[in-house]
């Protein structure tokens, strides 16, 4: 690959392996593969660019309202010499997407432990949500990886990227309602309440916004399952 390119990756199965499927990000097709108003080029250039060096293993997608929009053989849509399945490789054409398709992030928060989160761990016990990961590590116990989509809002960067919940995550026991709830800073629809009025600034990044809000976020939620209805009063 030329200097300067984009590259991402993604883990697949393949029989007893696991191996990582690599691409050059196909800037020129992600600039226009949805109707809603994409990013600035150079603004999203930068934001790949950003997200490439501090989250590698998130990548670039398309998504509904809420779920990375898939192919038929389930695999995540990435930008890879256009618009194309991660798992089998099968193209599929932008003007053959729903209007509803946004440009968007997907991928896993960092660990979060849960070995302190009793009810948690026990409700996580008979196996995680769909694109959630529990695993075990000698240094930080039991912990759960939880999925999230970050899309991007029509008119961005004038206003936030929406960080939004996978439906699996509110099906783990001593989640609260999917529904807007100042208690749980949600909107509903899984979206996280990440900025107060007036908080959001044109120069915050996608990367800024996952790794400053949306993780605290993630671990306050998860107290709050465990039982801890006031974790989102507390500072972060």
């Amino acid at each position: 690959m030329t200097p300067g390119t984009l590259t991402q990756q993604f883990p697949i199965r393949e029989g007893d392996k696991i191996v990582h499927r690599r691409w050059a990000v196909d800037l020129k097709i992600a600039s226009c593969a949805v109707r809603a108003s994409p990013p600035p080029a150079d603004r999203l250039r930068s934001e790949v660019s950003e997200m490439c060096t501090h989250l590698p293993r998130w990548v670039l997608t398309v998504a509904g309202p809420r779920e990375p929009l898939a192919c038929a053989c389930g695999g995540l849509l990435v930008f890879d010499r256009g618009l194309r399945c991660v798992a089998c490789g099968r193209t599929r054409a932008p003007s053959d997407l729903p209007g509803t398709a946004r440009l968007a992030w997907f991928g896993l928060m960092p660990p979060v432990g849960i070995d302190s989160l009793k009810r948690v761990k026990r409700a996580l016990a008979k196996g995680a949500p769909p694109r959630h990961v529990v695993g075990s590590d000698p240094e930080l116990g039991t912990y759960l990886l939880v999925p999230l989509v970050a899309a991007y809002p029509p008119g961005y960067p004038a206003c936030p990227p929406q960080v939004i919940y996978q439906p699996g995550f509110f099906r783990i026991r001593g989640t609260p309602p999917d529904h807007a709830s100042h208690e749980a800073h949600l909107y509903g629809q899984g979206v996280m309440c990440l900025f107060a009025s007036g908080q959001w600034t044109r120069s915050m990044t996608v990367r800024q916004v996952l790794q400053q809000r949306a993780y605290a976020h993630v671990i306050k939620m998860l107290n709050y399952t465990d039982g801890k209805h006031r974790s989102f009063a507390k500072v972060s």
